[in-house]
């Protein structure tokens, strides 16, 4: 009788241990990573813009509808952010094939940080349509549905897309990236 009860905890050990070691190497969701906003293990990854986002009032208060003039959705731009061997974070922001902008020759390389709740990116290399520059803010970070949402308000990446809109367009539009929460 003691044999089969210390058989039965050695088999039950074995289970307990061998779920914990299992789920100490499962690699986290994107919405465990994002659970709590903005970081540098949320940001890793591809994320899609489907254009340039219009915040427009349709009575219920401010909402970013895409600008049909500037919709990627079925050929999305991608930003990858992502870390180098040497630990350096780095961005690729490739433009949207379906882009109307007359400048359009590659994709644009960078830095990013976050610090806080603060996002900032400073380009480095990439096309002649984008000269270096840097944007700094708090991006909105939001969970819609399946993905998660990073919302730059103004026009950071698509300057050439946007590049006859008036000022007042330019400062309603946003650029809505997103991301799968998995």
């Amino acid at each position: 009788m003691n044999r089969k009860i210390l058989a039965l905890a050695a088999i039950s050990s074995l289970c307990f241990f061998g779920a914990c070691s299992e789920d100490s190497t499962r690699a986290p969701t994107r919405a465990e990573l994002c659970a709590n906003g903005i970081s540098e293990e949320c940001l890793i990854g591809v994320w899609n813009l489907n254009g340039a986002s219009e915040a427009v009032d349709l009575g219920e208060g401010p909402t970013l509808v895409i600008n049909s003039n500037h919709d990627f959705t079925s050929a999305p731009a991608t930003l990858e952010f992502y870390k180098t061997d040497d630990g350096s974070n780095q961005f690729k922001f490739t433009l949207s094939p379906l882009a109307q902008a007359s400048c359009k020759d590659g994709p644009v390389f960078g830095e990013w940080t976050v610090t806080g709740l603060s996002l900032s990116l400073k380009t480095k290399i990439g096309n002649t349509c984008m000269s270096p520059k840097s944007w700094s803010g708090i991006p909105g970070i939001r969970l819609n549905g399946a993905v998660y949402e990073l919302d730059i308000a103004g026009i950071f990446f698509l300057n050439s897309e946007m590049e006859n809109a008036d000022l007042a367009e330019k400062e309603r539009t946003h650029e809505v990236f997103t991301i799968s929460v998995n």
